[in-house]
């Protein structure tokens, strides 16, 4: 399937997000524009689950206010030319930053992570957060100040979900990631 380009520029916030599949596989690449970013592949068994989740995928980043871009290429790998002169418009940053800041990343109104069922762990300036629920669990992480990037994984059963979460913790700690 040809790759899709998409932008999203609000405030300070400049990011890119590619998507194109190749047979069961699904392939997303995003990031700040200006950079390589990084790149996600998702395999779906069978060409009719990857186009069904390309699909999905493109309609959640549209609802979040992406637009997309160009008319992409089946074989680019680099971001769109256009990208860096996007990125140097953008409001210059803040010469001194607080090491570490709070954010706020649910949906309640008390700051407190942890009523949404999220643990939180941060390391230098980066946060990663996740969170369970069922047979699926969802992890955020960017850097401390920003609400970061989210993604949600789904297996078959709760089980493995719980496996692949505990692996994800014992990873980040063993990294340096504390938990807060």
């Amino acid at each position: 399937m040809t790759k899709r380009m998409f932008e999203f520029s609000e405030g300070t916030s400049n990011k890119f997000w590619e998507i194109w599949s190749d047979g069961s596989e699904v392939h997303t690449r995003y990031g700040k524009i200006g950079t390589a970013g990084q790149t996600t592949v998702k395999d779906e068994g069978d060409d009719a689950k990857a186009a069904k989740l390309y699909a999905k995928l493109v309609a959640e980043k549209t609802k979040k206010g992406y637009v997309e871009v160009g008319g992409g290429s089946a074989t680019s790998a680099a971001p769109a030319k256009a990208a860096p002169a996007k990125a140097a418009k953008a409001a210059p940053a803040k010469a001194t930053k607080p090491a570490k800041k709070k954010v706020d990343d649910d949906d309640d109104e008390d700051g407190d992570d942890d009523a949404g069922g999220w643990r939180r762990f941060e390391v230098d300036e980066k946060f990663w957060a996740i969170k369970r629920d069922g047979a699926s669990y969802t992890v955020k992480f960017g850097k401390i100040g920003t609400a970061g990037q989210e993604k949600t994984k789904d297996f078959d059963d709760e089980d493995e979900a719980e496996a692949e979460y505990e692996k994800l913790v014992k990873e980040k700690t063993k990294k340096g990631y504390e938990e807060v």
